[in-house]
């Protein structure tokens, strides 16, 4: 047989083991990623350091990723979305829905063995060069899109982004700037306190004047 009728037997599992050493690589590469932005945020986050934890080269996130604005879209494009968990609290229906979305605010931000989106939304959202249009589409494609569905009121969006900033409000003073004593405060006193301001901006009589504009 010619050269081209009997393959080098060892060519093809040659490709393969690169295939699959570049495959490794890359999910090591956003396992770092998604750790340094939700520890540091986007703009802490360098490309060296996420190369050293992923123990790769830092041109090879160049070469799967390009710059670092795509390896954070990449990021969070794989990261768990919150949606399926939203969906829960919310099949129990809008009474109550404020302690129940602080809760477990409060769980996915204290499980330490968890990096979710809205951690790494948090700890960029004040980094002056991270792409505002991707977290904008992340918020609003993944947690406001359900519940102002949920609401169907005309002020539904309006409502949704202003628990959106009480929350990451209160993940930035309480994990970002630890300040006390919100940071060592129990699940329950928060909840207590910031469950009924949160039922309130969704589904409380709004202010006399908000149609002044």
């Amino acid at each position: 047989m010619s050269s081209v009728d009997s393959p080098d037997p060892e060519a093809r599992p040659n490709r393969q083991g690169r295939w699959r050493s570049g495959q490794e690589s890359k999910r090591r590469i956003l396992d770092a990623a998604r750790v340094s932005f939700a520890a540091n945020g986007y703009q802490r986050a360098t490309v060296r350091s996420i190369a050293a934890d992923a123990e790769v080269d830092p041109a090879m996130i160049h070469y799967f990723f390009g710059r670092k604005d795509q390896l954070f879209a990449a990021v969070m494009s794989m990261a768990d979305s919150p949606r399926e968990p939203i969906g829960r609290l919310l099949a129990d229906g809008l009474d109550g829905f404020g302690a129940r979305l602080v809760r477990r605010f409060l769980e996915v931000w204290d499980a330490t063995e968890r990096v979710e989106p809205l951690l790494i939304m948090a700890r960029s959202a004040d980094d002056a060069d991270v792409s505002a249009m991707l977290l904008r589409e992340f918020i609003d494609q993944e947690f406001t899109a359900q519940l102002v569905a949920a609401l169907d009121t005309p002020d539904a969006a309006l409502r949704c982004d202003l628990v959106c900033a009480q929350l990451l409000g209160v993940a930035v003073a309480r994990y970002s700037l630890q300040q006390e004593p919100l940071a060592s405060a129990g699940h329950d006193t928060l909840v207590a306190w910031l469950g009924p301001i949160v039922q309130g901006l969704l589904t409380g009589p709004p202010p006399s004047d908000a149609t002044r504009g």
